[in-house]
This record gives structure tokens, C-alpha cells and sequence, in this order.
């Protein structure tokens, strides 16, 4: 069960947090890790996808997530600008 993010920061003001919902910063969503791994799981004809995959999925995601937004994705999501930090640690799906 998730709390809220104003009462995550209510109770600590220096939470990091990430949420499964969309009207929050830093959306856990499937939608980032699809098609791409398995686009490389197909390209490499691996029969599994493996934890080693998964970890570098994930080392992508944070590679990406620190990397200056273009200015379409600000601008498809309504903002002016976002980069690296407290309320931006994971891509949002249309950064991809």
C-alpha cells in the first residue's frame, strides 16, 4: 500500500519518493522498461531475460534519467523544464 506524497513529505522533508501514479513526480511504470528489453532480448535471441538484463535495464534508466529532457517532453507533459533531482529520479515513459 502506497501513501501519499504529501504525507511522505509532511512526515519527512527530505523524502525521495516514487509512486505507481501518474498526477505524482517519479511514476514507477512498466511502460519504461517495454518494448526496450525485450527488443533486446529479441536482437540478441536470448531465450530468457535474465537478472543481468534487468540490472542493466535498470542502469540505463538511471543513465537516462540524468540526461538533459528535450524540450518536446517538457512540453508534451505540460512543463517547463525538468532535470536530475528530488522530484525527478526516474524517466518519464516519453523521455525513451
Amino acid at each position: 500500500p502506497e501513501i501519499s506524497p504529501e504525507l511522505a513529505h509532511a512526515t519527512r522533508s527530505d523524502v525521495i519518493m516514487a509512486t505507481g501514479r501518474s498526477d505524482y513526480p517519479n511514476q514507477v511504470n512498466n511502460v519504461l522498461g517495454f518494448p526496450f528489453i525485450f527488443r533486446g532480448a529479441l536482437d540478441v535471441r536470448a531465450k530468457r531475460i535474465n537478472e543481468e538484463m534487468k540490472i542493466a535495464a535498470a542502469i540505463a534508466l538511471k543513465d537516462l534519467a540524468k540526461l538533459p529532457v528535450p524540450k518536446e517532453v517538457c512540453e508534451a507533459y505540460g512543463v517547463e523544464g525538468l532535470e536530475f533531482g528530488r522530484e525527478y529520479i526516474i524517466p518519464k515513459p516519453l523521455d525513451a
